[in-house]
């Protein structure tokens, strides 16, 4: 066999294996993998938000100020719809102060509102509304923040307070603590009962995890 002929046979050999590789790398991006077990109590505490009261634990470690955390929040809402009694949520603060300046000041905006009752409520108002505030200065995105809560019947001020004064630091470093601890290091991250969902944060990732769960997998 000529020297040609053998590099031409080892040109083919390479391309032949990384398409091989690229089709398996494609597929394993449609699947649902999900990591190790995880310390349940670090990753739920008795003072963590929640809603629903489904047997199966969907829990978010999200930051207010998260582009994809904002994207997510529509999927985990329709997710909350079509799972309504299977499920029950709960939300953890994990604000990227580096990227996003105004994400501790509305983690305790909504921590704030949660002492007054409306924690759910204000979650849901600061990913709605994620795009008024988002490039905001400060100062702005708190005034932001109070008109949000005196729309939803609490005292704006005292929101404003929280958040400029930063009030509710302790529990947002608490929450920061233990998301540290399971190693999260990006927004929004899920667990589905106690496994980190690694396969992606779309409606069938999250879909195709909890269904495993409802059925003991």
């Amino acid at each position: 066999m000529s020297r040609e002929a053998k590099i031409l046979i080892g040109i083919l050999v390479v391309i032949v294996g990384g398409m091989i590789g690229l089709f398996v790398v494609m597929n394993q991006g449609g699947s649902t993998n999900t990591g190790g077990l995880v310390d349940d109590k670090t990753l739920i505490k008795s003072t963590t938000h929640q809603e629903g009261s489904g047997s199966v634990k969907l829990v978010e470690f999200g930051d207010y100020q998260c582009p994809a955390c904002g994207n997510a929040y529509p999927i985990v809402q329709q997710i909350m719809k079509d799972y309504q009694g299977k499920v029950t949520l709960y939300f953890r603060n994990f604000p990227l102060t580096n990227l996003h300046p105004n994400a501790t000041v509305a983690a305790n905006a909504a921590e704030e509102a949660a002492d007054l009752g409306k924690f759910w409520q204000m979650h849901d108002l600061l990913y709605e509304k994620q795009k008024e505030w988002v490039g905001l200065p400060q100062a702005q995105a708190i005034a932001k923040f109070a008109d949000y809560a005196n729309s939803l019947g609490i005292d704006g001020s005292k929101v404003a307070d929280a958040a400029t004064n930063q009030t509710e630091k302790s529990r947002i470093d608490a929450d920061v603590t233990d998301g540290n601890t399971l190693q999260v290091n990006a927004t929004p991250t899920f667990y589905v009962n106690d496994r980190q969902v690694t396969s992606g944060v779309g409606y069938n990732d999250l879909k195709a995890a909890i269904d495993a769960a409802l059925k003991g997998k």
